[in-house]
C-alpha cells in the first residue's frame, strides 16, 4: 500500500458524517467527537455548553461556561402525569415518555443526576450560579408529594430545594430576595403561595445554616454573573443582565423602570389580577439575560410576554427586552411558546403598539422547552417560523398534533435534551439532541455547524 493510499484510508476511517455511528470530525473544532448512538462527548475547556434539560415537567437550563464555571437557570417542576394541564393536555408528549408514572421520580433529583455527569467533565462540584427566573411551579418546583429534606424538617424537596441540598451553590439569585413582596407579598398572595413559602424557607435556611450567598438579580449589571475560574483567559465572555420586575437595561450604563412601583399597586393577591390594570403578572416580572462569547450570543427571557398590552403598553415587556438584547444566535423561547409571547408582529387594536420581539432577536436557533401538548401554540409557532423562515427550531417534547403545524419542517431536533455546544472562541456551534428517558445522554441527532453572528 502506497503512503498516499494509507493516509487516505486513515483519514476516511476516522471521519463519518452525522448519520453514522462512529466518530464525527466537527469542522473548526480541531477534535474528533462521538457521534450518533454514543453518549455526548465530554465538554472541554474553552467550549460553552448550554443544556436544555428535559424532564417533561418544566424548564431547566444548565450552562458550562468556557473556564468551567457552572450555572443553572430554573429547576423544572412537578406536573401531574397525564390529562389536562391548564388549557391544554400533556398526554400527547407523555405518550413517548412519562416519568411521572414512576412514584419515585423527582425532577430535582433527575436534574441533579444530569448535572453530576457534567461535573465529571469539568471537575467542578459547585453550581457557581443558580438563577430562578420567576415564581411559577414549572420553573422552581412543586411541593406536592415531595419528601421532607434530610437537612431540615422546615421544607420539602421541591426541585430548587433539592438542588440546594445536593450541591454547593456559589451565588443564588431570583427576582424577590430577600423580601419577596413585589408586586405584593408573594408568600401569602400568590396563587401558589404555599410553594413560594417552601421555596423561601429552603433558600433562607441555606443562607443561615450553610453559608449560601443570595441576592436579587440586578438589572443592567454585567458583573453579577462572571467567570470564576480563569476569567483572564476568556475576556470576550460576558453575561448582561437585561431585566427583572419591569426594570430594563437601557443598553448603556443604566436602566428604565417600566412597571408601577409597589406603592402604586393596590391589590394584595394574585386573584385580583383580573380586576386590576396596574399590576404586573408573574411572567412579566421574569429575570432576563443575554450571554455573549466571542461572536456568539444567547438570550434567556424566562416567561417574558406581551400579555395585557391592549390595556397598558408597559405590559408588553417582551419587546423592549428583546430590543435591548439585539440579534442573537440562540434563543430559549419565551414562556414555552404560548399565546402572547415571542412577538412576531401582533398589533394592539387599542393602543396601536406592536409586539415584535422576534424582529429584534432574529435567532438562528429557537429552542422551545415544552411540557404540554400546547408548547408551542400553533399560531405562535407558525407566526415565528413565517417571520423567520431560515431559523432552525428545536423542541424538547413534541406530539402528533404539532406535526400538522405549518412549517414544521423547520424543526431540526426534538424529543430529548437539547444541547448547544459552542466551539472555543465562540465562532461556531452545533446543536445536539440527546436521549432523555434512559439517563444516558445518547446523541440522537447532530446539527450542521452554525457560524456565530
Amino acid at each position: 500500500m502506497t503512503l498516499l493510499v494509507l493516509l487516505l484510508t486513515l483519514l476516511l476511517s476516522g471521519c463519518q458524517d452525522n448519520s453514522g455511528n462512529g466518530p464525527v470530525v466537527i469542522p473548526g473544532s480541531g477534535s474528533t467527537r462521538e457521534g450518533i448512538g454514543s453518549p455526548l462527548a465530554a465538554w472541554t475547556e474553552g467550549e460553552l455548553d448550554i443544556h436544555f434539560i428535559n424532564t417533561t415537567t418544566g424548564e431547566c437550563t444548565f450552562l458550562i461556561l468556557p473556564d468551567g464555571t457552572q450555572m443553572l437557570i430554573d429547576v423544572a417542576g412537578n406536573i401531574v402525569s397525564t390529562g389536562k394541564v391548564g388549557s391544554t393536555t400533556n398526554s400527547g408528549i407523555r405518550a413517548r415518555w412519562d416519568p411521572m408514572t414512576d412514584p419515585s421520580f423527582r425532577p430535582g433529583k433527575y436534574i441533579a443526576d444530569y448535572i453530576g455527569k457534567c461535573m465529571e467533565w469539568t471537575g467542578n462540584k459547585t453550581i457557581d450560579y443558580l438563577l430562578i427566573s420567576h415564581f411559577h411551579n414549572d420553573h422552581f418546583g412543586d411541593t406536592e408529594n415531595m419528601p421532607v429534606s434530610s437537612l431540615s424538617s422546615s421544607y420539602v424537596l421541591q426541585s430548587t430545594a433539592e438542588i440546594l441540598d445536593t450541591y454547593p451553590v456559589g451565588l443564588f439569585m431570583d427576582r424577590g430576595y430577600p423580601d419577596y413582596n413585589y408586586p405584593f407579598n408573594m408568600q401569602t398572595g400568590a396563587g401558589n403561595a404555599a410553594n413560594v413559602r417552601n421555596y423561601v424557607t429552603a433558600v433562607k435556611w441555606h443562607v443561615a445554616n450553610r453559608g449560601l450567598k443570595a441576592e436579587m438579580f440586578r438589572p443592567g449589571s454585567s458583573d453579577q454573573i462572571h467567570l470564576t475560574r480563569k476569567p483572564s483567559s476568556y475576556t470576550d465572555f460576558k453575561v448582561q443582565n437585561i431585566a427583572v420586575n419591569g426594570e430594563i437595561w437601557d443598553g448603556a450604563d443604566g436602566t428604565v423602570k417600566t412597571f408601577p412601583e409597589r406603592s402604586e399597586i393596590d391589590i394584595t393577591k394574585e386573584a385580583d389580577y383580573a380586576n386590576s390594570s396596574n399590576c404586573p403578572e408573574e411572567n412579566h416580572c421574569s429575570c432576563v439575560l443575554k450571554l455573549s462569547y466571542g461572536k456568539f450570543d444567547f438570550f434567556a427571557g424566562g416567561d417574558a410576554q406581551y400579555d395585557g398590552m391592549s390595556s397598558k403598553t408597559w405590559k408588553d415587556m417582551e419587546t423592549p427586552v428583546a430590543k435591548a438584547a439585539g440579534i442573537v444566535d440562540v434563543m430559549k423561547a419565551d414562556h414555552h411558546g404560548v399565546t402572547n409571547t415571542n412577538g412576531y408582529g401582533f398589533t394592539s387594536s387599542v393602543t396601536g403598539k406592536k409586539a415584535e420581539a422576534m424582529s429584534y432577536l432574529k435567532p438562528t436557533c429557537w429552542v422551545i422547552c415544552s411540557w404540554t401538548d400546547g408548547h408551542p401554540r400553533q399560531p405562535v409557532y407558525e407566526g415565528v417560523s413565517s417571520l423567520l423562515p431560515s431559523t432552525d427550531i428545536y423542541i424538547t417534547n413534541t406530539c402528533s398534533a404539532m406535526e400538522q403545524y405549518k412549517n414544521f419542517s423547520q424543526v431540526k431536533g426534538s424529543d430529548g435534551h437539547i444541547v448547544v455546544r459552542v466551539a472555543k472562541g465562540g465562532a461556531s456551534y452545533r446543536v445536539y439532541t440527546l436521549s432523555d428517558s434512559d439517563g444516558k445522554m445518547t446523541v440522537k441527532s447532530v446539527s450542521r455547524e452554525y457560524k456565530s453572528k
